[in-house]
């Protein structure tokens, strides 16, 4: 740019002095020429006055032939005679024998008594400027001068034209360069602090001290920069926004346009879908494996959907899609997977819960109903004693289930939660002596370590509960003759920790995910007794106490179960 307007300016210069030089010129020139024609004239007007000229009678000239020498600007004058026929009489140069009665100057002579012209002459082969004047005899005295009498102004000034160019352009360029200097030093700054912004720096802003349009210019910049990065500042604080929203969403949330490439995808979507890159502005569908999404995402007529997906795990997903709009026209559409694997799976246990129960409740209503009515017709109080022992037994049956179903009932609700620190050795030590009579009774050895020195805080009596389900279930499926319990209380790091391990059947690797649903057994014939909720409630006890159970098992061997509980 400063190039461009540094040649601009000289040229316009060198233009405008080529203009005034070649008009000063033509004035000058135009000045001479007048000059030279008035200076003919007057050379003329004292010809006219020589007496001999204008005697027809003598022929030799003497009194012009004395005007030989007359210059004009160093450049002799040319005299001519013309009689009033048009022949020439005399010429000081070179006689004529044409006739000038034609010639323009002579023309006008002879018709208003002087004449004036300017061309070029055959006689003597140059460009003349004539005078012509009529005398009293009726011819015609014409004098002339070579051109160059005019331009030989140009040829002696030629070098004050130079040497005035010489001045003027140096002068000019200086000129030039401050005016450019003062143009183009605010447009750079501009330039440097726009090329400052494109790399991320909005806080900078020109300088430009001026009030003229380039201070106007600078100011409306800065303005535009600062609404810039509030705008900026704006967009980015909204993005980062939905990005932490997005992010923690449980749900997953793909954002894609017309033709499936992903605009933007959240981690949630990238672990249900098990995506482990980045795949923003690839095709969504290259990297979907199962079939009934592919098919969902390509129909337009359907907009949610329940599917199962066995890919990377098997889950039960929600999904729905919405389009996006810019306008009134469609960019692309947001999908949403919502993992409903869980919810369907409390479902599920609901409904069995709900049928287990129902089985559970109808299984000793019946035996207690059918005995019932057989006692009516049953005259033997042998027999009678039989049915009756029966009946408390399913009674006493029912009466304990429906105890569990109300304490798991009450954990679950937290209803009645005492808290208060305990020593849970004294607790443990409570229950040992309550089935110490059990585990004697099956000749098994029940063994009790207390290795704890600390308390813990929270409802004493769900932790005796905890502890009497363990040991009890230890004990129930420990051998009947060479059985061994053994219960250990002690500190690891911050968590107290209370381990029941037995020497008995065993749990399968199959059934060990499962121990802790509702009204599941391992033993499936029911020999052992109990109402499948025991591990249940101590699963929801663990949880009240902020704690963590684990199962550790081997089929024929015995099992080992370990509660972690923190230290407040």
């Amino acid at each position: 740019m400063k190039n461009k307007i540094l040649t601009s300016v000289i040229i316009t210069v060198l233009f405008a002095l080529l203009i005034v030089a070649s008009s000063f010129i033509t004035i000058i020139n135009l000045e001479q020429i007048k000059n030279t024609k008035e200076q003919l004239r007057n050379i003329n007007l004292l010809v006219s006055e020589l007496n001999d000229v204008t005697d027809i009678s003598r022929n030799d000239y003497e009194e012009l032939k004395a005007l030989n020498n007359t210059k004009i600007n160093g450049i002799d004058v040319r005299f001519t005679l013309i009689n009033d026929n048009g022949v020439v009489l005399y010429d000081n140069e070179q006689k004529s024998s044409e006739n000038h009665r034609d010639r323009e100057e002579v023309k006008k002579a002879m018709e208003t008594g002087e004449g004036y012209s300017k061309r070029y002459s055959e006689t003597i082969k140059s460009d003349l400027i004539y005078y012509a004047t009529r005398l009293n005899n009726n011819f015609v005295i014409r004098s002339s001068v070579s051109i160059n009498s005019v331009t030989i102004i140009l040829k002696e000034n030629i070098k004050y034209c130079f040497g005035i160019l010489l001045v003027v352009m140096p002068f000019s360029l200086f000129l030039s360069l401050r005016l450019v200097k003062k143009i183009i030093d605010p447009v750079k700054e501009l330039e440097s602090v726009t090329l400052k912004m494109t790399h991320g720096d909005y806080k900078i802003r020109a300088n430009i001290n001026t009030n003229d349009e380039l201070g106007t210019l600078g100011n409306s910049f800065n303005n535009m920069a600062e609404q810039l990065q509030i705008k900026i500042r704006e967009v980015i604080d909204n993005q980062n926004k939905i990005e932490s929203i997005l992010k923690s969403m449980e749900s997953g949330v793909i954002a894609v346009d017309n033709c499936n490439m992903v605009i933007s995808i959240n981690p949630c979507a990238e672990s249900l879908l098990g995506i482990k890159k980045n795949i923003v502005g690839e095709c969504l569908l290259d990297h979907i494996k199962d079939y009934d999404i592919i098919r969902f995402l390509e129909q337009d007529d359907v907009n949610d959907k329940e599917i199962k997906i066995r890919h990377p795990m098997e889950r039960d997903f929600k999904i729905k899609k919405s389009a996006m709009v810019d306008g009134m026209e469609g960019v692309g559409k947001v999908i949403t997977f919502q993992d409903i694997t869980d919810i369907n799976r409390v479902e599920l246990m609901r409904s069995q819960f709900v049928a287990n129960v129902s089985h559970e409740l109808k299984t000793p209503l019946t035996s207690i109903k059918g005995f019932a009515e057989t006692l009516k017709f049953v005259k033997d109080d042998e027999t009678r004693e039989k049915f009756l022992d029966i009946i408390d037994k399913e009674a006493e049956r029912l009466s304990r289930l429906i105890n569990d179903i109300l304490v798991l009932s009450n954990i679950e609700s937290n209803l009645a939660v005492d808290m208060h620190e305990f020593e849970p050795g004294s607790v443990i030590e409570e229950v040992i002596n309550i089935m110490r009579k059990t585990a004697i009774n099956k000749n098994i050895k029940l063994e009790f370590k207390d290795n704890s020195n600390e308390k813990i805080f929270g409802d004493r009596d769900k932790f005796h509960q905890l502890a009497l389900n363990l040991i009890e279930n230890a004990i129930k499926y420990s051998k009947d003759t060479s059985g061994k319990v053994e219960v250990l209380s002690y500190n690891e790091d911050k968590y107290y920790c209370l381990r029941v391990k037995d020497n008995g059947l065993g749990i399968p690797k199959e059934d060990i995910s499962r121990i802790f649903e509702r009204f599941y057994r391992v033993d499936k014939s029911r020999k052992k007794g109990g109402t499948g909720l025991g591990l249940a409630i101590v699963k929801h006890i663990v949880k009240i106490f902020n704690g963590e159970i684990y199962v550790k098992s081997e089929l024929g061997v015995g099992t080992c179960f370990e509660v972690k509980i923190p230290y407040l």
